[in-house]
């Protein structure tokens, strides 16, 4: 009879352990979740993942808290989330610079693809392709033009090497078949006040950055860079409708949690996403940022960075940019 207790004990005991994680799941959250943001705050990364966590709070019940760890382009965020407990309570804002660091960066401390599990896409951020209102260039074709007479003398600004403001001006490059120069900034903000003091000609921004100056005069819009026209700027037409189909480029931010955060979790925090943006108020909040809602589960958010990586591996390859 002992033997026998022993062995009902054992297996009753196996159950109980095997049935926590179960348990812990379905009372997922019970503290606070942490939203870790690889920029500085007041950027419009901080800004979506601040509106991420204030609406993910109100649907989870618990509170999320945005903790900006910013510099090495995102790096030194993901690699914190890669290292951290794979139970939900940690997260990872990803941005477009996850997809273009897998070619840029040589040495990387994780692997966005295989130590992380894609939650949900949340927005687009078209940039817009801006020059000084004092330029001589007036329209997309004035742009193009001189670009074309003046091989390796018009510039353009980028807020780092390998930002999406970077890759757009390769990208148009590489279409339309010109040589320009590429002048990097450690952030778009001096590169925008030095292309309107006449130091740099252009910049293909992004749109939140440069929504101010245009709205001020202070630079004039050529063409956005998304498919489509985007409804802050109803009027400027995109680069492919300009001559160039097919020319896409823009930032965007998701939801990643590292790899092993159970499966229970990752569809409670894609369903959160998913309810809130198609709130409309929570979309005109997107769109107030200069953003466009990106709405995609788990697997289309996967595939979608999937992409992104084998748009920009070849571009960012072309153009040199390499990063230790």
């Amino acid at each position: 009879m002992n033997s026998r207790r022993k062995i009902l004990c054992a297996v009753g005991a196996a159950a109980a352990l095997h049935a926590l994680p179960t348990f812990a799941q379905d009372g997922y959250p019970n503290r606070a979740v942490r939203l870790v943001v690889g920029f500085p705050a007041g950027g419009t990364t901080d800004m979506i993942g601040r509106l991420t966590a204030k609406e993910l709070s109100a649907r989870l019940g618990q509170p999320v808290v945005v903790e900006n760890r910013p510099g090495a382009s995102s790096n030194i965020a993901t690699a914190a989330v890669a290292r951290a407990a794979p139970d939900g309570y940690t997260l990872l804002l990803a941005t477009a610079s996850n997809a273009t660091n897998v070619t840029a960066y040589r040495n990387l401390s994780f692997d966005i693809q295989k130590d992380f599990v894609p939650v949900a896409g949340i927005s687009i951020v078209p940039n817009v392709l801006v020059v000084s209102a004092s330029s001589e260039i007036k329209t997309f074709d004035d742009y193009l033009n001189y670009a074309r007479k003046n091989p390796g003398k018009l510039t353009f600004a980028s807020a780092s090497s390998g930002s999406s403001t970077h890759l757009a001006g390769e990208l148009f490059k590489t279409m339309a078949k010109v040589d320009m120069l590429h002048v990097p900034y450690s952030d778009s903000a001096p590169a925008i006040v030095d292309m309107m003091g006449g130091q740099v000609d252009s910049i293909f921004d992004n749109l939140p950055s440069a929504l101010p100056h245009i709205a001020g005069g202070k630079v004039r819009a050529l063409a956005v860079t998304t498919r489509t026209r985007v409804p802050s700027l109803p009027d400027i037409p995109t680069v492919a409708e300009l001559g160039f189909p097919g020319f896409e480029a823009y930032s965007w931010q998701g939801l990643m949690a590292p790899e092993g955060t159970p499966d229970a979790v990752v569809k409670k925090l894609s369903s959160a996403v998913s309810e809130f943006l198609v709130d409309p108020s929570v979309s005109a909040q997107i769109v107030k940022l200069g953003g466009i809602p990106n709405k995609l589960n788990a697997d289309e958010f996967r595939g979608f960075l999937k992409a992104e990586i084998d748009k920009w591996a070849p571009i960012l390859r072309q153009s040199g940019t390499t990063i230790q």
